[in-house]
């Protein structure tokens, strides 16, 4: 008579697994163990342990045969042969060996016996997510069952390789002085054909506060110092080109004077320049629009073999009257404006204040400060995570910034098209945006790139992690499932 019985193991890679006792409690399994290896083969590891409640007549053979069982398909493992004492002496004098063995026993009635049962195979695909089970055969015929036969205690689950790869981060070099700036667009309004800023006229209120409190943004931090300001000014095209020139210049003049009177500035703290006629604003303007005959308009535009002010008239007499009194109302106001720049440095900053700043004012930390403080925190945290973040935010076309964004991505195992995009923006002749593209190719089991990346890294300089990653590189080649 057979019984199938099931041997319990723990997911792998799990050591030292609970007891099982099997076989109407007389056989017992303890510190099973399936483990998958890197150079891809598997290993299972028990001991079967005989109990003493177990009988064999002495004339009897039993085998103890362990199974693999998914998907349709069984692979026999080698069995362990227990011997009664008569059956154990005739087979050796005939020297009766048999097939596919592990090891033979013979039975010692009323004691425990131990086997220790190690096993190793080619991984193939199918043993994935396996049943492993084992045949009990107290007439010796070592037959296996059909697939489904005996009772599932477990599944062994085959995790996939784990990969640790070596991602590269460069450290900023530090920026001495921290030059910034702060930009602004005031649209100030001035009586027709007039200069004179009247601080009470329309919006004038609104758009002069707007400038005091860019400025004062900057005065009253005692973290930077003001350095310059630069005022552009800007007229629309309505009107004569020799006209609107002398507004731009006298209005932007104005304008300086104002700021200049206001904050009693040196009068060589505020540099201008202007521009008669904004047609740039009113290109955008019209391509962005719905109004009729816009591509006609567009050419007129970018066509610099017309006389400026014919240009006008051109344009006002191809949309008609009446788009063109929409374009005096909805559009040339916005090309009457001042854009302003305040420049200013920053001090430097310790670790402990960089931190503080970082969520505060992070456009006063430099990237090497910014590095610092990411730096400061255990890897793949949030405060680590975020810090990259803040850096590639701050500076968005910086290579640098953009390389540790990308390899932080790749750290958390986010998502690799945004590691890519960032490292798209890094120096492509770089060993470490090599490594890291090497790794997402990796990862993403593009294994022929991969390889390509890491020997062009390790021919950039990035020697260390390049050699590292190919180690990985060699460990998921082997690891792969044919």
């Amino acid at each position: 008579m057979k019984k199938i019985l099931c041997i319990f193991l723990c997911l792998l890679p799990v050591l030292g697994g609970k007891a099982q006792t099997l076989y109407k409690n007389q056989v017992r399994i303890e510190k099973e163990s399936v483990t998958r290896s890197e150079d891809n083969r598997l290993t299972i590891n028990m001991d079967i342990i005989l109990q003493e409640n177990l009988k064999l007549a002495s004339n009897n053979v039993a085998t103890l045969t362990p199974f693999l069982e998914a998907d349709g398909k069984i692979k026999k493992l080698p069995s362990i042969f227990i011997y009664g004492r008569k059956r154990d002496i005739i087979d050796q004098r005939n020297h009766k060996i048999p097939e596919n063995i592990y090891t033979t026993i013979r039975r010692k009635q009323h004691q425990e016996q131990k086997v220790n049962y190690l096993v190793q195979m080619p991984f193939e695909a199918w043993m994935g997510k396996v049943n492993i089970k084992l045949n009990i055969d107290l007439c010796g015929c070592c037959d296996i069952p059909e697939e489904n036969s005996g009772e599932l205690i477990t599944q062994v689950n085959i995790l996939p390789l784990k990969l640790q790869p070596s991602i590269a981060y460069i450290t900023p070099k530090t920026e001495g002085i921290k030059h910034r700036a702060v930009e602004g667009n005031a649209y100030l309004d001035f009586p027709v054909n007039k200069f004179i800023i009247y601080p009470e006229y329309r919006r004038n209120v609104i758009e002069l506060a707007k400038i005091r409190a860019t400025i004062d943004t900057v005065r009253n931090d005692n973290n930077t110092t003001l350095t310059s300001i630069k005022i552009h000014g800007y007229a629309s095209p309505e009107g004569s080109y020799t006209n609107n020139t002398t507004l731009a210049k006298n209005r932007t003049q104005s304008l300086v004077d104002y700021v200049t009177n206001y904050y009693n500035f040196d009068h060589n703290l505020i540099t201008s320049e202007y521009t008669p006629e904004d047609w740039e604003g009113f290109r955008k303007f019209v391509a962005a629009s719905s109004i009729e005959k816009k591509d006609e308009v567009i050419r007129l535009i970018d066509d610099e073999s017309i006389n400026i002010d014919k240009k006008e008239r051109d344009i006002a007499k191809l949309v008609g009257a009446q788009v063109y009194q929409y374009i005096l109302a909805e559009c040339y106001p916005a090309l009457r404006h001042s854009n302003y720049t305040v420049n200013y440095t920053v001090r430097d900053f310790n670790l402990e204040e960089s931190k503080e700043i970082i969520n505060k004012h992070p456009q006063l930390l430099s990237l090497e400060e910014i590095y610092r403080v990411a730096q400061s925190y255990e890897p793949g945290s949030k405060e680590f995570n975020h810090s990259f973040h803040v850096a590639v935010m701050m500076f968005p076309d910086d290579p640098i910034a953009n390389l540790n964004a990308g390899a932080m991505e790749i750290q958390k195992g986010g998502d690799m098209s945004t590691a890519k995009k960032f490292l798209a923006k890094a120096d492509q002749k770089a060993g470490e945006t090599l490594n890291n593209l090497g790794v997402i190719a990796m990862i993403e089991g593009d294994l022929e790139t991969a390889e390509k990346y890491f020997n062009a890294a390790k021919a950039a300089g990035l020697s260390t992690q390049a050699e590292a990653n190919q180690k990985e590189l060699k460990k998921k080649q082997n690891y792969l499932i044919k």
